[in-house]
């Protein structure tokens, strides 16, 4: 008997530790499974959405909210049936707010308190309410309509008037019209269901809250303001707007505000203001303008601080009319700020003083046609600026060169050869150019010197350019912007870097030339050699090699040193030959053709076979001489005249024909001495 027991009590034991334990295990697994879901049993506004995820339910109240304002309202007034459509009045449900209060639902207290929560929710629900709210002022005017429908006595607070351009009392008048602080609580009720019924909205014995003298010191305020034109003026941006009394006046407006007692408040209609102001919005606005450097004269460079985008604002010039009104009728324009500049005055003072970093100057002789091109290049780079970290790419800068942009055909390399090009001579400025770069410290991405060395250049250091390449680019690798600036005169063009390297400071080593190259020999065809001859139009030079070593001293007292070795082709020795004469040439050269004057045919016949040509019979021509006759009188070709062997030598031989003798009545005979 004592051991059953002992059993029942066991079996006791373990079923109250079942009914006890299981819930709480049930609760652990189900807080587990819906972490980040909404409790059980938890609505919003009558919504429910226990169980749903943060999205989701927004999702949920976002449709009630739409159900909400597609859902027209019913009220009466004064017995007169209305009905409100929500979206007038700009229903709007903070959806967003409701749900994060929803999911802190049942989640306070410790393990044990929500355990609780959780247990209650089974039989509870949780209402959450939701912050619905609706335009006033739009609510507003829709009573007034309502009231003037309905009624027909309107209340009238009074104000100032303006009839036929003079400006007049309009004293305040009692009626009866919808009680407003009670119709709005009835109205906001009945729009945050959709379970809407008919709402009698009550009225009210209106009185009005000023007095018949408060109208009227607001009509004399008024007839100050408006007394004579006012001109509001602005220096930057320029501006002056004048408004006349009639603009004034017209935009004349008043109304009531709460205080201790009412107050009528006469200003200016900003609307009305529009049409004069929309005159001069060219004027008044202006886009944001960036800091900016100017360079001096002397090489100082000035900061220019930015300015932020001004724009056309009625209300601010409302308001400053109201100001000015009843005092000098002037004032400043007042302007509204629009976006601020994309490089502020801050910026710009952050990147440290601006300064000369480097300058550099190149030599030509005046009146050349490659002078043009460098003047319109120079023109061209002139005042570019290269902001830091950004890589600046000459060829990119300028374009092609073309003669739609003013360049000119001058003398440049092409293919090795020194030829006639749209532009030619800006690899001048080119070199003037990268010198700046080199003794302004800045990163040499990429530059090419010429092909042959020319004097006038640095002996390695100056670089040569042409569309689309060689290019010369650089990168402004300094906290700093550079601002470019290109000048020039009849002789020279120079380039001037001004920024703030960090301090750095770049000096120039070149070293001996060395492994020389001597020049080829070009043989060039020109028809007008003879063959046999040549021209030297070039004695040529030696090619060589160069290293340019930058020396850059940074501001802890380090160095650094960059070389850069550049070969020089030899200049070819230059001989202009017939073209027959070229070596490889497949032309068979002209020989000279002999002078056969004075010979007889086949004298002449023999000879030209001789030299390699043919005769030809061309005729006769007359002589006088006797002694002529028979022989060669010309020939064509003529005597020394190149032309290739095989060539007909036309000739015409001489015939003399002896002259009549004197008349003297008798017979005349002829003699005719023939070849």
């Amino acid at each position: 008997m004592p051991m059953n027991r002992h059993f029942s009590l066991a079996v006791t034991g373990a079923v109250v530790a079942v009914v006890i334990v299981l819930p709480l295990l049930v609760f652990a697994v189900a807080r587990a499974l819906n972490n980040g879901e909404i409790a059980p049993n938890v609505s919003v506004a009558g919504v429910p959405i226990g169980g749903l995820s943060e999205e989701d339910a927004v999702a949920r109240l976002q449709e009630h909210e739409r159900l909400l304002r597609e859902t027209p309202a019913g009220f009466t007034v004064a017995s007169t049936e209305f009905s409100l459509d929500p979206r007038l009045v700009d229903l709007d449900l903070d959806e967003a707010t409701a749900v994060t209060a929803a999911v802190e639902a049942r989640r306070e207290g410790g393990f044990l308190d929500q355990f609780a929560s959780w247990v209650r929710s089974f039989r509870a629900t949780i209402e959450i309410p939701a912050d619905l709210s609706i335009d006033a002022g739009a609510l507003g005017a829709v009573f007034t309509s309502w009231e003037t429908s309905a009624i027909g006595i309107p209340a009238h607070e009074g104000g100032i008037a303006v009839v036929d351009g003079e400006v007049t009392p309009d004293y305040p008048q009692a009626g009866r019209g919808i009680d407003r602080p009670v119709a709005t609580q009835l109205v906001e009720a009945s729009l945050s269901t959709l379970e809407r019924t008919v709402v009698d909205l009550p009225t009210a014995d209106i009185v009005p809250r000023v007095t018949n003298a408060d109208v009227d010191a607001a009509v004399l305020v008024a007839r100050s303001l408006a007394d004579g034109p006012i001109t509001l003026r602005a220096d930057d941006p320029a501006v002056e707007v004048t408004f006349t009394t009639e603009d004034l006046v017209a935009a004349l407006q008043s109304h009531v505000v709460e205080a201790s007692p009412p107050e009528v408040v006469v200003d200016f209609d900003s609307a009305a203001l529009m049409p004069v102001l929309e005159q001069h919005r060219s004027e008044i606005e202006r886009p944001a303008q960036d800091a900016r450097f100017v360079i001096l004269d002397n090489e100082s460079v000035d900061l220019r601080p930015s300015k932020r985008a001004t724009k056309l604002d009625a209300d601010l010039v409302a308001a400053r009319l109201r100001e000015v009104g009843t005092g000098p009728d002037s004032g400043e324009f007042p302007f509204a700020l629009g976006e601020e500049a994309s490089f502020t005055t801050e910026e710009a003072q952050a990147m440290g003083p601006i300064r000369r970093m480097s300058a550099f100057t190149t030599e030509y002789p005046p009146g050349e046609a490659r002078v043009t091109n460098i003047h319109l290049i120079a023109d061209t780079v002139d005042g570019a600026i290269v902001w830091p970290g950004e890589t600046f790419s000459l060829n990119d800068y300028v374009g092609p060169r073309t003669t739609e942009k003013g360049y000119v055909p001058a003398p440049m390399i092409l293919g090795g050869d020194i030829v006639d090009d749209i532009g030619g001579g800006v690899s001048q400025f080119a070199t003037t150019f990268y010198n700046a770069v080199f003794f302004g410290c800045y990163e040499d991405v990429t530059h090419q010197p010429h092909s042959y060395y020319f004097s006038r250049y640095p002996e390695g250091r100056e670089a040569t350019i042409s569309w689309p390449n060689p290019d010369l680019v650089f990168r402004n690798d300094s906290n700093a912007l550079i601002i470019i600036d290109t000048s020039y005169t009849s002789t020279s063009v120079t380039v001037r870097f001004f920024g703030n390297n960090g301090g750095r400071e770049c000096e120039s080593e070149k070293s001996e030339r060395y492994n020389p190259t001597e020049p080829d020999t070009v043989y060039e065809p020109d028809s007008s050699v003879r063959p046999g001859t040549e021209v030297v139009d070039s004695n040529g030079w030696q090619g060589f090699t160069v290293d340019i070593t930058r020396i850059m001293k940074l501001p802890d007292g380090s160095q650094q040193a960059q070389t850069w070795t550049h070969r020089y082709l030899p200049g070819p020795v230059r001989i202009r030959v017939h073209p027959c004469q070229v070596p490889g040439s497949d032309i068979v050269c002209p020989i000279a053709v002999p002078s056969v004057i004075g010979l007889g045919f086949d004298a002449a016949a023999a000879n030209l076979a001789e030299a390699g040509f043919k005769i030809e019979d061309g005729g006769t021509v007359d002589v006088t001489d006797p002694a002529q006759a028979g022989l060669v009188q010309s020939q064509n070709p003529g005597a020394g005249s190149f032309v290739n062997p095989g060539s007909v030598v036309t000739v015409l031989t001489g015939v003399y024909t002896e002259p009549p003798p004197p008349d003297d009545g008798g017979s005349t005979t002829t003699t005719t001495v023939a070849p």
